[in-house]
């Protein structure tokens, strides 16, 4: 429940407190991942985050940009496993804790769909793994 404090003091030292306030605001403010523009090719699975495209067997795979900001992130760390909540932080610009790992969830279920990971014979894979922090999701992949 938010709570409001009342302070009364001069224009001047309202202005100060607010500019305070601005600069804590802005210090701890959460930035979404924006990859460094690598290119990754898994087997027939590419990953271009300069042109911001995938690829699967040479057809343009359609993401929303969050989904691939995750796979960016996973490819940048194959065969680690990632918690849920570090990848909610580094995606979403105002992380909802309450939510996080459930956001984080919908979002792999969809990679894998569109990618088709859970298909026999798909050589990579996004499995979930407790991190020790917590649930989380590793990028494997045979080929590469």
């Amino acid at each position: 429940m938010p709570k409001m404090i009342i302070i009364e003091c001069s224009d001047e030292e309202a202005d100060r407190m607010v500019e305070q306030l601005k600069n804590m605001v802005a210090e701890y403010e959460y930035h979404p991942y924006h990859g460094p523009g690598k290119l990754y090719e898994f087997g027939t699975l590419r990953i271009d985050q300069p042109k911001q495209e995938v690829t699967l067997d040479g057809a343009a795979v359609d993401l929303t940009r969050r989904e691939f900001e995750l796979l960016g992130l996973l490819a940048e760390h194959p065969n680690r496993a990632l918690p849920a909540a570090f990848l909610h932080n580094a995606v979403w610009t105002h992380p909802d804790s309450e939510h996080g790992e459930e956001e984080v969830a919908a979002y792999i279920a969809a990679l894998r769909e569109k990618l088709k990971l859970d298909q026999p014979g798909s050589p990579c894979r996004i499995v979930d793994e407790d991190t020790g922090r917590g649930p989380g999701y590793r990028f494997t992949c045979s080929a590469g």
